[in-house]
């Protein structure tokens, strides 16, 4: 599982916003992706929603931001999924990747 630390069973926790709990919860089920939604309390990752395009931080995904590859990468070993499972969660989010280490996003 590339990207994802192994041998862990400790599900990380993405804290959503109230509204987005329980569509965050159909997807990371509809993906079979392994973290827990809920509050902000205790989580690993918070999302936030924003009202512009922001950068994404190290501990917080803004909705409709950006992020950086290496920030993705490392915000997927964070929560402990896969780099493919994180791109369907950014997604999902409407957060776009800039800075891509391949050259694919500017």
């Amino acid at each position: 599982m590339a990207g994802a630390r192994q041998g862990s069973h400790v599900k990380a926790k993405l804290g959503v916003p109230q509204e987005m709990t329980e569509s965050a919860e159909t997807f990371v089920a509809a993906e079979s992706i392994p973290i827990d939604v809920g509050r902000a309390e205790g989580c690993t990752v918070q999302v936030v929603k924003a009202e512009e395009r922001l950068e994404c931080d190290a501990s917080t995904l803004q909705t409709g931001g950006w992020i950086t590859c290496a920030a993705a990468w490392a915000m997927a070993r964070k929560l402990n999924i896969s780099t493919m499972q994180m791109g369907k969660l950014l997604d999902f989010l409407d957060i776009k990747i800039r800075r891509c280490e391949l050259g694919l996003f500017k």
